[in-house]
């Protein structure tokens, strides 16, 4: 989102909110007297004070100001409700027009004057040195609301920001729980205990510093076993995505050592990767005995989000995902050597602000932890049967695009090692993606689609036929 900030003078958030649709409706049913009959009077007014002369008719020019002033009312009232943008600059924020009277005239804030921003009750706070905004959190979108957070993150760091609960379930990066949320913050401590409690493994603080300063920790977008992603900025004011790995203490020398080298390779690999599709690897880095990914930072809603967001999607537009999705693993596969992502998930298929599919989080910090501790990567439902056993091939993605576009048909998870086919309803409507869910998650390679070219090649052709029906 800040990339935008740099390339574009400012960024809009819309915000919907039902008093001012209230408030909009009211104005427009009332739109006749005021307006109509308004007009009406006030040129009756007129015409009488100009024939009369001022001196005579004072009573009527009284009449004719206040009806002037009832029209200007209506028209500064329909010109207030429909200011719905909250302007993100890199200067400051500029709040819509009615909360003039609550930051004491000036609506345009610098990041300085911001003091705190909290997320509490459905309600989102942004408290000012002179004034303090109140929205109700329903009236944005998840990928704004999240935007938001994070341009306060990047051109104010030291905003102190509390999220609830809610803010945990919409994703939002860099949160932390309300001091007096004490049962949400036990749960958060039992939470990490469970995650961490074997390992010497603790995420990083927002404002921690890496690479002798040259990149700022903005917040935590996620953590969980060994690994964590922040979002930072870098000397030169640029919003990129660190993926953060942790080898245990408790491995051996020889498993640490073949853990650098495979990291030290596939990085080398990644960043030779050029595609519009895929998430960049700008660089990486081993410091503390952690080892670190930089990756550019797409500006986006993951699918899994914008499932949640919208709901299950129709056949056609997951045809199309799923054609640029499979375009970008043939570009993968088809790499010297191949690279097999491990992790198709609707987690890491972002939705940019273009509306195009971005594949993300791939490569070596996986490679690294399935060497070091002899796990798998990536969600179990997401998993094919022979990627279980330790031997992941380029099918293995495969099925685990199969299963994305499942989660994206029905809004659950798919059963975990088992042939997903969509429940017989859905199937009915949507017989083509469904007969590509079952070639695709087909538990036998043999019987699985062979490869991520002929998974693009089908959704085309389905795509073909659909624009020549209509």
């Amino acid at each position: 989102m800040t990339d935008d900030l740099i390339a574009k003078p400012k960024l809009e958030i819309r915000y919907k909110e039902g008093q001012a649709r209230s408030a909009l409706f009211l104005v427009a049913a009332l739109s006749p007297l005021w307006a109509g009959w308004g007009l009406y009077v006030s040129s009756w007014l007129a015409v009488a004070v100009i024939r009369g002369g001022l001196t005579d008719y004072l009573d009527l020019f009284g009449l004719l100001c206040f009806y002037m002033f009832l029209i200007a009312l209506g028209i500064t009232t329909i010109f207030i409700c429909l200011d719905n943008k909250l302007v993100l600059t890199q200067k400051g924020v500029e709040l819509p027009r009615r909360f003039l009277l609550e930051m004491a005239g000036a609506r345009k804030r610098g990041w300085g004057n911001l003091r705190s921003i909290e997320f509490k009750n459905e309600d989102l706070t942004m408290r000012f040195d002179f004034g303090v905004a109140r929205f109700k959190s329903s009236g944005m979108s998840t990928s704004d609301l999240k935007d938001l957070v994070v341009a306060v993150r990047s051109n104010s760091p030291d905003t102190n920001c509390v999220f609830d609960k809610r803010a945990v379930a919409l994703g939002i990066p860099g949160i932390q729980s309300a001091p007096q949320d004490e049962s949400f913050t036990a749960l958060w401590e039992r939470d990490l205990a469970s995650r961490f409690g074997s390992t010497a493994f603790v995420p990083l603080e927002a404002k921690a510093k890496l690479q002798e300063g040259r990149l700022t920790v903005i917040g935590q977008v996620s953590f969980g076993g060994l690994s964590a992603i922040y979002l930072c900025k870098d000397n030169l004011g640029e919003t990129v995505i660190v993926k953060e790995a942790v080898v245990p203490l408790n491995a051996d020398s020889a498993s640490k050592a073949k853990a650098l080298e495979m990291f030290s390779r596939e990085a080398k690999i990644l960043k030779e990767l050029n595609h519009a599709n895929v998430a960049r690897v700008m660089d990486h880095f081993v410091e503390n005995d952690r080892h670190y990914l930089v990756l550019e930072h797409i500006n986006g809603l993951d699918l899994r989000a914008y499932v949640k967001e919208h709901g299950p999607q129709p056949e056609r537009l997951i045809m199309r995902w799923a054609m640029e999705a499979a375009d970008v693993l043939d570009y993968l596969h088809s790499h010297r050597p191949p690279i097999v992502h491990r992790d198709v998930t609707p987690d890491n298929l972002v939705l940019d602000r273009a509306g195009d599919i971005k594949l993300i989080d791939f490569g070596a910090a996986n490679e690294l932890l399935t060497t070091a501790t002899g796990t798998l990567i990536g969600k179990q439902a997401y998993i094919a049967p022979e990627q279980f056993r330790g031997k992941a091939t380029r099918q293995s993605d495969i099925y685990s695009l199969g299963c994305t576009l499942y989660y994206l048909a029905v809004g659950k998870d798919p059963e975990a090692l088992s042939q997903s086919s969509l429940p017989d309803e859905l199937a009915q409507k949507m017989p083509v993606l469904n007969r590509l869910i079952q070639d695709c998650t087909a538990m036998e390679l043999k019987n699985r689609v062979a490869s991520a070219a002929d998974v693009a090649h089908n959704c085309r052709d389905y795509l073909t036929s659909i624009q020549h029906v209509h």
